[in-house]
């Protein structure tokens, strides 16, 4: 059990604690990319992917067996700002119930174009303009999972701090590259390296099916409710739909992210096929 007993306690007022909650509301502008985690697994995620910790909260009261006392203990060791704080002040800190008495503020990475590694077939996925945190973290989730070689984001809604954008991503967003860019900046960054541009729209006429995904691939996924800003169809190789079969006219974004995310790498032979 780490001793805590040489620990400074801190309170709702302690300006560390202030700065945990600013991050967490999104209330102020965040250019050192902050982000709160909370609990034992995003804390688990963040010690294997290397990330800066900034700041560490722990409430020995709610320490739940050794994997917590084990985290504290080596988040403590490499001589994190610590505090001690209440229940009560947990409580205030952390979002989810059952709170596992730990909580931090780590510094997120920030990816660029040269943390996409290229080769002979490769596999994007545009998020433009999504809105809702949870998607997001959701589809980048899932492109980690697929084996996808990034994300870009343009027409940006969300920070990438956003705690249920984190939360969503599962630990994915600390070391899977995910690319803030303009649009035109992307689609010059795209052509300039021969990928074909792949949008998708309820109107379009040829299925996701039918599409030949070889080679250098970048699928545009658009806002929840406006679709896909003009600049991209401009710059469109193909546009495909997902066909509908019941009432319903369309899927949610990170249900078809998922369906374009591995039909791209299906193509690409990189789905690994149990013996």
């Amino acid at each position: 059990m780490p001793d805590f007993s040489t620990l400074v306690h801190a309170g709702l007022h302690n300006p560390r604690v202030k700065q945990y909650l600013a991050i967490k509301n999104n209330t102020k502008s965040n250019p050192e990319n902050f982000a709160c985690l909370e609990g034992a697994n995003m804390l688990s995620q963040a010690l294997k992917a290397g990330l800066e910790f900034c700041c560490f909260f722990v409430c020995p009261q709610l320490l739940r067996g050794d994997a917590g006392k084990h985290i504290a203990q080596k988040i403590i060791a490499s001589g994190t700002l610590t505090y001690v704080v209440s229940e009560k002040v947990l409580g205030h800190l952390v979002d989810w119930e059952g709170p596992d008495g730990l909580t931090a503020i780590v510094r997120l990475p920030r990816f660029d174009w040269c943390d996409i590694m290229l080769s002979t077939h490769n596999a994007l996925l545009v998020l433009d303009g999504l809105q809702i945190p949870g998607n997001i973290g959701t589809i980048i989730r899932c492109a980690d999972g697929a084996g996808a070689d990034g994300v870009i984001i343009t027409n940006r809604q969300q920070r990438l701090t956003h705690p249920r954008l984190i939360r969503a991503s599962m630990g994915s967003l600390f070391a899977f590259p995910v690319i803030e860019a303009e649009a035109s900046a992307a689609i010059s960054w795209l052509k300039y390296h021969r990928f074909k541009i792949i949008t998708t729209d309820t109107d379009a006429t040829v299925s996701y099916r039918q599409i030949d995904y070889q080679g250098r691939i970048a699928v545009v996924m658009g806002n929840e409710r406006h679709g896909i800003s003009n600049e991209w169809y401009a710059a469109q190789g193909a546009s495909v739909f997902i066909p509908m079969n019941g009432r319903a006219d369309s899927l949610n974004v990170g249900n078809a992210s998922v369906l374009m995310l591995y039909e791209m790498v299906h193509h690409q032979g990189r789905v690994n096929v149990p013996c």
